[in-house]
């Protein structure tokens, strides 16, 4: 079957997806912990290393962790078959019908990173039934868009029960630089990107915005404070998670999918 999709421009940095990791290890490691988990980094790009970082990190939850890369170019899965280890890490081309890449196996979790940046808003909504249909009952998946050296990313988080429901929408940053709504704004997910005028978008930002200006004039001048603080103030209205080891370590997890409906995919 023709793979579903179009080449990414294959841009892949060394740690690049580093913050995306830690909070699945931060916030979803139970989903990883049983069994052999097969975990698929789709559109990994020009090099694998953001793929073999991912499967090496989790592999601290559980060492049975399997890594499958699914890349649309054969080129590119030709450079990282070098890389592949039998039973454990491969490499495969393909798109986002994974149904047809995985040939009856389930994946435990998938992350499509910077990849639907590029597609219209429309295709979406088939992209993301088309890889929850290759998803296990409780799987994750994780979509969405990094700075290109990973110093900020932003990123929904879905879960498959029935059908693929939206459980988060994730920011984080590595405090390197200071704390600006505007850039997390530019990274949006794919359903987002194009919805800023969108009120309820629109006001999540606005509040956003003042409880970091709140949090500056409150004296605090430490990103990573100021992050804490305009999080505290946040949760006021937003559904924000205020767990210490998530605000402290950079993520601003809201459950809520800020559009005017959750999204949930068959």
């Amino acid at each position: 079957m023709k793979p579903v999709g179009q080449p990414t421009r294959g841009k892949t940095a060394l740690n690049r997806l580093r913050q995306v990791d830690t909070y699945i290890l931060l916030n979803w490691s139970s989903v990883l912990a049983a069994g052999a988990p097969l975990v698929v980094d789709l559109g990994y790009g020009a090099y694998p290393w953001t793929a073999l970082e991912m499967v090496e990190r989790w592999r601290a939850v559980n060492p049975n962790s399997r890594l499958l890369g699914v890349e649309i170019d054969p080129e590119r899965v030709a450079a990282a078959l070098p890389y592949a280890e039998p039973g454990m890490i491969d490499f495969r081309a393909g798109g986002f019908n994974l149904t047809a890449v995985l040939a009856g196996e389930k994946a435990r979790l998938i992350r499509a990173f910077n990849v639907l940046r590029q597609y219209e808003e429309a295709a979406v909504p088939d992209a993301l039934k088309l890889m929850s249909a290759s998803l296990e009952t409780g799987g994750i998946l994780i979509e969405g868009t990094s700075t290109p050296t990973g110093r900020l990313v932003a990123f929904d988080m879905y879960r498959k029960t029935d059908d693929l429901q939206h459980r988060e929408l994730v920011f984080g940053t590595n405090f390197r630089e200071p704390i600006s709504v505007t850039d997390f704004q530019a990274i949006l997910p794919k359903r987002l990107i194009h919805q800023m005028r969108d009120p309820k978008v629109a006001v999540f930002f606005e509040a956003w915005h003042r409880a970091l200006l709140l949090a500056r004039g409150r004296g605090y001048r430490h990103p990573r404070r100021q992050w804490v603080t305009a999080a505290r103030i946040l949760a006021e209205v937003y559904p924000v998670d205020l767990r210490r080891r998530i605000l402290h370590r950079g993520f601003l997890a809201v459950r809520e999918a800020l559009s005017t409906s959750a999204p949930e995919y068959g």
